[in-house]
């Protein structure tokens, strides 16, 4: 795994599930109740395997962790609860916003939105951005976005990876 520091960003560079695990135990490492992380990236990307890993990291059964795609809205209980949300089929933001979502931004866990591109006027203004960009079949190129010092936090883990 290879991570560099940009001015408001970490560019992280991922091969392999396994790596995209340690990204998502490392991510489990630094979030707290009321984050909201944006997921996003083409079909196929990694964010659903990234949500699982950040979840099995907290703690959640992994039997329990499903792509939310149609349901929308799936909550699991681990350390902290998890609110993990899938916009790619909604027709609007409009539709995002009538599930409720803005609910669970300070219901004391982490949300994790998949397809977050498609509502970016729905998630809060410090909601966390993982912008993922497949490069080949295994090879991920993940820009990370949210403040400094969780930026800073998560290279350290990641380093000690």
């Amino acid at each position: 795994m290879n991570v560099q520091r940009l001015e408001n960003a970490l560019r992280i560079e991922v091969e392999g599930e396994s790596e995209t695990v340690a990204l998502g135990r490392a991510l489990a490492e630094v979030v707290a109740p009321d984050v909201v992380v944006g997921l996003v990236g083409p079909l196929g990307a990694g964010k659903t395997r990234l949500s699982r890993a950040i979840a099995e990291a907290l703690d959640v059964d992994p039997a329990a962790i499903a792509s939310p795609t149609f349901v929308l809205i799936h909550e699991y209980e681990g350390v902290m609860p998890i609110y993990h949300f899938d916009a790619y089929r909604l027709p609007s933001p409009a539709a995002f916003e009538d599930l409720g979502a803005s609910d669970y931004w300070t219901a004391g866990g982490v949300c994790l939105v998949e397809w977050a591109d498609r509502v970016p006027e729905s998630l809060p203004p410090d909601a966390w951005r993982v912008a993922i960009e497949p490069v080949d079949e295994t090879r991920r190129t993940i820009r990370f976005t949210a403040p400094a010092d969780v930026r800073d936090r998560l290279a350290m883990i990641l380093a000690r990876a």
